[in-house]
């Protein structure tokens, strides 16, 4: 539950947080726009320091070359395309050659001319000053190592590499020239020894095969040793005699007690057959084998010719010749089988079964002393081919590991072979082949400082101080910049500019701008705010007006918009709503008189008392209701009953209704009027107010669930400052005479209902 939560949270706040970064991104842009002329001398400033630079920075000049570095095997043979670069190899040589043992044998190779990078510092530094000025880099993908060197003169620094080079093929050839040779007298010592090792164990097989005299047969189980099978064959036939023997002696007990009981011994013939087989049981009996096949053949050719009788009596007569000759046929065997079974069963009645008892149990004595001679030599055999057996056994698990070892140390000294073998076509190389591809050379074209990339720094480095400049500037500031600024940071449009009006003398209205001087350029202001209200996407009849904090001039705001809309023909009502400091009341000098405050205590008729505080102005389709008595309690009576219903009696009776609220950070009766109705207009100063404190002001509408329909900026700069309006219309119409003004060219105003 909660990971589905958390997801759902992150997806909410993707958007939110994207559209946040965009909104940064927006505002910087802007914040660069406006101060431009700061961007710009920042931005010259490095640009002039990057140039005075590059001209007094002193020189330098790289010279390099490329080592091809190739890891060899003793045992194969190492070509171009089959060596695989290994970064642990090549990241060994990129630090051996700015190792202090090549950089120091380099500098001893060094001529006194070249050694011009080395003149300031002292011996003892010689080392550490080339190694900073040296680098080494592997060519990406390949085995190639580039040794680089700057200094301050090209023919040094191309001195300067030959020797680190020359350094560095020393120091590898010296310890890795004698390897090869090393590894070859080594290997060749080994297999001299394995050799011996090798003829000395294949001597001691051999003789312990002659001592043993040793054969063997493969088998499918693998090799048998003749002595150990000819062991097993005689104890298999010892435990088949020792089964035989135990067989007959449980048919002797049998017969006996059979006898003893003076039972018919007929019924364990068929026992005894199989314990002395059915031929000796026969003959003694009387019978033979060849009697018992003879007499099967009979009885089978006599079931055939029954079977063909029948079906040839189907088809012929009973005195058909054929017939007659089938039957003869079967009579004739018939009377054989009579004949053989009489003189079979004359024999067999004739023995009693006392005398067959006897026999029987003579035959079993018989073949138990048999069976008991036979195990008795296969007992002493087997106990002589035992003890053979044993001693082989021994002997062969002897003759077994000297067989491994001999075939070990055969593969041993068939892989030292090979190793020399191929140490013999490559013992020239060491294991580490390092083979210059490209020399050193001087070059007179300085690599630092380089024009373009100074530059380039110049610009980032410009642009990147400016703009810090800048957002510390506004940071600082904390005043909005631009109509846009505002727009983008409040997310609430901006209605209209109102520039700065002179103050006009005079009791009511003759101290409005809007209806002492309508036709002036600064009065636009209030019509374009009109305008945006009439064709607004929601309908906003009642408006309430209200400011970030005081004196930033919604008193001035509401009076204003309330004659232009007036001029147009739409009867309108202003609400008096500051009920703490009634500016509205002052301004048109309608105070002392009831107003607002009667309204809200009034416990009768709400449109009777309101049609009573209602005042005329000068202008005939404005009216207004002042504050009224100061109460002490102002939040809890405008969110009465009281308050609802004037806002209703007004909306039935006027075309437009404007209600003068206190500062909403000061006081919250602004929020509880926005909540009544459709729309809250948002008064700014932005010479004034703090950015923080006007979103803080935005929030609590948006908090409270009050629409807020935009922001009005008030006394804003002239054309040329940063909220430039551009008033250079040259409108100058009379009001009376323009066609805004009178009523007749917009149509007739909303009757009240």
């Amino acid at each position: 539950m909660h990971s589905t939560h958390d997801s759902n949270a992150q997806q909410v706040n993707s958007p939110t947080a994207n559209a946040e970064f965009l909104h940064g991104l927006l505002r910087i842009w802007r914040l660069m726009l406006r101060r431009q002329r700061v961007i710009f001398t920042v931005l010259a400033s490095h640009v002039v320091l990057g140039v005075v630079y590059f001209a007094l920075a002193p020189r330098e000049y790289q010279s390099d070359s490329k080592l091809m570095i190739i890891q060899q095997s003793p045992d194969q043979v190492s070509t171009l395309n089959e060596q695989s670069g290994s970064d642990t190899i090549m990241s060994t040589h990129r630090e051996l050659v700015r190792s202090p043992v090549v950089v120091g044998a380099a500098i001893e190779k060094l001529a006194p001319e070249h050694r011009i990078d080395l003149a300031p510092e002292p011996p003892s530094d010689w080392v550490d000053t080339i190694a900073e000025r040296l680098s080494a880099s592997t060519v990406r993908k390949t085995n190639v190592l580039q040794v680089s060197y700057r200094s301050a003169d090209p023919e040094a620094a191309a001195a300067v590499v030959t020797a680190v080079t020359d350094a560095y093929l020393d120091f590898v050839e010296k310890t890795h020239g004698d390897t090869a040779a090393e590894v070859l007298a080594k290997l060749t010592a080994e297999r001299d020894l394995k050799r011996r090792e090798l003829a000395e164990r294949q001597q001691e097989l051999q003789q312990l095969r002659q001592t043993i005299g040793h054969l063997s047969v493969e088998s499918r189980d693998g090799v048998v040793d003749p002595t150990i099978a000819r062991a097993i064959q005689l104890n298999e036939s010892l435990v088949e005699i020792q089964k035989q023997r135990l067989e007959t002696q449980a048919s002797l007990a049998t017969v006996e007690a059979a006898l003893s009981r003076g039972e018919d011994v007929r019924p364990y013939l068929a026992l005894v057959e199989e314990t002395v087989g059915r031929e000796a049981l026969l003959s003694t009996l009387g019978m033979s084998e060849q009697d018992q096949s003879a007499l099967g053949q009979q009885q089978m050719r006599l079931l055939t010719l029954q079977n063909r009788l029948r079906r040839i009596s189907a088809h012929l007569g009973p005195r058909h010749p054929e017939v007659l000759a089938v039957q003869d046929e079967i009579g004739g065997i018939e009377r054989y089988l009579t004949s053989y079974h009489s003189a079979s069963g004359s024999r067999y009645g004739v023995l009693a079964s006392e005398d067959i008892g006897r026999l029987l149990r003579q035959m079993l004595r018989q073949s138990i002393a048999q069976a008991w001679q036979r195990e008795q030599q296969l007992t002493t055999a087997f106990e002589a081919a035992r003890g053979e057996a044993a001693y082989h056994s021994g002997a062969l698990i002897d003759l077994a590991m000297r067989e491994r070892d001999v075939t070990r140390l055969e593969r041993e000294v068939d892989v030292l072979f090979e190793k020399i073998a191929a140490i013999d076509i490559h013992q020239v190389q060491g294991p580490i082949k390092v083979t210059p591809v490209e020399q050193p050379l001087p070059d007179d074209t300085p690599v630092s400082p380089r024009f373009e990339l100074v530059f380039a720094a110049s610009i980032v480095l410009g642009l990147l101080v400016g703009v810090g400049i800048v957002y510390a500037q506004d940071l600082l500031d904390d005043r909005f910049g631009s109509p846009e600024e505002i727009a983008l940071q409040l997310d609430t449009p901006v209605l209209a500019l109102v520039r700065k009006i002179e103050a006009f003398d005079g009791p009511g209205l003759e101290s409005v701008a809007m209806h002492r001087a309508g036709s002036t350029h600064e009065m636009e202001a209030f019509r374009t705010l009109r305008t945006a209200i009439t064709l607004g996407e929601q309908s906003a009849d009642r408006i309430a007006i209200s400011s970030a904090e005081p004196s930033d001039g919604k008193t001035t705001v509401s009076s204003n918009l309330a004659v232009a809309f007036a001029q147009i023909g739409r009867r309108t009502l202003v609400i008096d709503a500051d009920l703490r400091r009634p500016g509205m009341t002052t301004l048109l000098d309608q105070k002392g008189r009831p107003g607002v405050t009667d309204v809200l205590v009034e416990s009768g008729d709400v449109a009777r008392v309101a049609e009573r505080v209602v005042q005329r102005t000068a202008e005939p389709k404005l009216d207004i209701i002042p504050a009224g008595p100061r109460r002490a309690n102002a939040p809890e009576l405008l969110s009465g009953q009281n308050f609802s219903e004037l806002l209703a009696w007004a909306d039935a009776n006027y075309d437009q209704v404007l209600i003068d609220c206190p500062p909403v950070l000061a006081v919250s009766d602004a929020q509880l009027v926005g909540r009544l109705v459709d729309g809250v207009l948002l008064v700014i100063s932005p010479d004034k107010n703090h950015r923080r404190l006007v979103a803080r002001a935005c929030d609590s509408f948006h908090s409270a669930g009050v629409h807020l329909l935009g922001v009005v900026a008030n006394r804003v700069g002239d054309a040329g400052g940063a909220y430039g309006y551009g008033y250079g219309y040259g409108y100058g119409a009379d009001p009376e005479t323009s066609a805004e003004a009178d009523p007749k060219n917009i149509g007739e105003p909303r009757l009240a209902a």
